[in-house]
């Protein structure tokens, strides 16, 4: 049968070629599609290695002259750092209060970042240090984001338990220590440094947002408070990030009620809190324009999809309405109902699968020419079998619902009313 029917597509290469274009060219634009997709979609699922649910950002204020309670610095017994540790501990000692933490450049979904030079200090003079981003936070930092390490465990426990200047994520000991362990190493700032700094504890790999990969970062610790004190002294206090995670149970409708009646304990000298903001809020302000972009990317990929859907649908449609007159000299020759549909059906796939050598060709050609997205998502065997795969099932998906409705008309046609068309 299958002979048979190549044998009749080849004798009708005239009407068939043009089909066979149509579905060459749509197969090979579907499977395009699919995999900007795939990509898309798979990176925005993946874990990010922090949890911002219940954590809020609280931006520091701090008075000047001619505001009620300014106070000058000369008046002054504490520093800026001195106070900002005041604040934080008021805020800590509430009851609803999980956790909170002081950093610097280091809250998720906001532009403010930081990167610096790091390299092994065992390195020789060859070596080309890179740069990392860098993000400087106290141990409790790693309890506001429920960062874990590499195995999954709570990470700020190993922190606290390691001697140690740095945690890193497993993305930088990959590229810096070749996959070997660098718990106890040694790094520097730069080539020619001399000063060195213990390496505490590994992270799980950490990714920005949605829709980066991770890249290899590293966390500077402000263990003490007269690291953070040091640190305030020349980023200034409103400069500074503090993150602090709410208890379990708590609403973000209940902001308002919690920082009335904190009160007085949110001002220490001239400092103070300004807004609280809840990161889940702040997060779509910040991806906006790329989640627009990829409901943008959708939607066309599901308009173009319809539009093929009725072309695949309406040529095999008119296709099997054209031959009645053959399938009622079938029909009349002893040929079944069951018959008949899966000679169209095998034939249609037939026409389908013929593509698939050209296909295969064009894609050997776009990843030659690394066309697609591959910095994001490594191309592997996996994707190639949903991308192809699915491209193909839609395909097949189509031609069959374009035959089954007309063939099961003209299968209960009776044969002498068929043969009036041929």
């Amino acid at each position: 049968m299958v002979k048979h029917i190549w044998k009749m597509i080849w004798n009708q290469r005239s009407s068939n070629g043009w089909i066979f274009m149509e579905l060459l060219l749509v197969f090979g634009a579907l499977w395009v599609m699919m995999d900007s997709m795939l990509v898309s979609w798979y990176i925005y699922r993946q874990p990010l290695g922090f949890d911002i649910a219940n954590v809020y950002k609280i931006n520091i204020g701090k008075k000047s002259a001619g505001i009620p309670g300014y106070q000058p610095d000369s008046l002054l017994a504490t520093s800026e750092g001195e106070d900002l540790i005041r604040l934080v501990e008021n805020i800590r000692r509430a009851e609803e209060v999980d956790e909170i933490c002081v950093a610097s450049s280091s809250c998720p979904y906001t532009w403010s970042n930081s990167w610096s030079q790091l390299v092994r200090a065992d390195a020789d003079t060859s070596v080309k240090a890179n740069y990392f981003q860098y993000f400087e936070v106290t141990p409790s930092y790693f309890d506001v984001l429920r960062i874990k390490d590499r195995e999954g465990d709570p990470l700020r426990p190993i922190v606290e338990k390691n001697v140690g200047d740095l945690a890193v994520t497993s993305d930088f000991e990959k590229e810096l220590f070749e996959g070997e362990s660098c718990i106890g190493k040694q790094v520097k700032w730069s080539i020619n440094g001399t000063e060195t700094m213990t390496v505490s504890a590994v992270t799980s790999p950490i990714r920005q947002n949605e829709f980066k990969v991770s890249t290899p970062c590293f966390y500077g610790l402000m263990r003490t408070d007269e690291e953070v004190v040091e640190t305030v002294s020349w980023k200034k206090a409103e400069n500074m990030d503090c993150l602090v995670r709410m208890k379990d149970g708590f609403k973000a409708d209940g902001m308002d009620t919690f920082l009335d009646r904190m009160g007085e304990r949110l001002e220490v000298n001239n400092l103070y809190v300004s807004c609280v903001i809840p990161l889940e809020e702040q997060r779509p302000v910040i991806l906006k324009g790329r989640l627009d972009n990829l409901k943008k990317k959708t939607a066309l990929v599901g308009f173009m999809l319809v539009n093929v859907f009725f072309g695949i649908v309406g040529t095999f449609w008119l296709r099997t309405q054209y031959r009645r007159g053959e399938l009622g000299l079938r029909s009349a020759l002893g040929a079944s109902q069951g018959i008949l549909k899966r000679y169209l059906d095998v034939e249609g796939l037939s026409l389908l699968a013929f593509t698939v050598p050209l296909v295969l060709v064009f894609i050997v050609n776009i990843l030659y020419f690394d066309l697609p997205d591959t910095g994001r998502m490594a191309y592997s065997g996996w994707r190639f079998l949903v991308t192809f795969g699915g491209a193909f099932l839609l395909l097949a998906g189509m031609i069959w619902v374009g035959i089954w409705f007309p063939a099961r008309r003209i299968a209960k046609m009776n044969p002498a009313e068929a043969l009036h068309y041929e």
